[in-house]
């Protein structure tokens, strides 16, 4: 083949995969872009609903339970943090635990956009990073910094996902450490000394009649 039919031969394909590659950056670059809209929108509608002064304690916690439930992947992070064990678990454990990690998860976090925690000021967080997972185009890591009463702003980065053009939140690390991946390393060590998934759920129902979840609470365990 000569020199000049294999220019012709490779121009055509060059063209294709440059064409492919720009495709492909440039959805990931707007799936990023959305994913920090996204975020921002939730924290926005978090801290303008949850600091209204005329909401009781209560449907503050109403209101902020329904946009959490609307932002977090909560079946695929359950699913994640009892791995094996959710195999093994019942249907009646899944749901179960579903339902304590959600009240749980309500009790420490929904204090981080009001006024109820000494850490946090209840304010919006500002973006420094948005860029996708590896080679994933659902996938987008978001690091935000939260302003703290004191100290530094909190380093908080948040993965999420896109799915069927919805966005919603699969894990938060604060300072670097994941609140998925610790809860998985707790958890497990629970389950194996308590015998099983309801020994854990027991346990978490247990400290959640004390609030025990609480940034003001006694949560030296999980």
């Amino acid at each position: 083949m000569s020199a000049r039919r294999s220019i012709n031969v490779i121009t055509p394909l060059a063209v294709i995969i440059v064409i492919f590659v720009a495709v492909v950056l440039t959805d990931r670059v707007r799936a990023a872009s959305d994913a920090g809209e996204f975020l921002i929108s939730f924290g926005k509608r978090a801290v303008k609903e949850l600091n209204d002064e005329s909401l009781s304690k209560f449907e503050q916690e109403g209101r902020f339970r329904e946009l959490f439930i609307e932002a977090v992947d909560l079946p695929a992070i359950c699913r994640f943090i009892l791995g094996r064990y959710w195999r093994a678990a019942t249907e009646q454990e899944r749901y179960d635990f579903l339902l304590m990690f959600e009240d749980m998860a309500v009790e420490r976090i929904l204090p981080m956009f009001t006024h109820q925690t000494d850490e946090y000021q209840g304010k919006d967080f500002d973006i420094v990073e948005i860029r996708p997972v590896n080679n994933d185009q659902t996938l987008v890591l978001v690091r935000t910094l939260v302003v703290r009463k004191q100290g530094a702003p909190a380093s908080l980065t948040w993965r999420i996902r896109e799915r069927d053009g919805r966005f919603q939140i699969l894990d938060l690390s604060i300072e670097g450490i994941s609140m998925v991946l610790t809860l998985r390393q707790e958890y497990s060590s629970v389950i194996r000394e308590t015998g099983g998934v309801s020994g854990l759920i027991d346990l978490m129902r247990e400290k959640l009649k004390f609030d025990a979840y609480s940034p003001e609470g006694n949560d030296e365990d999980q």
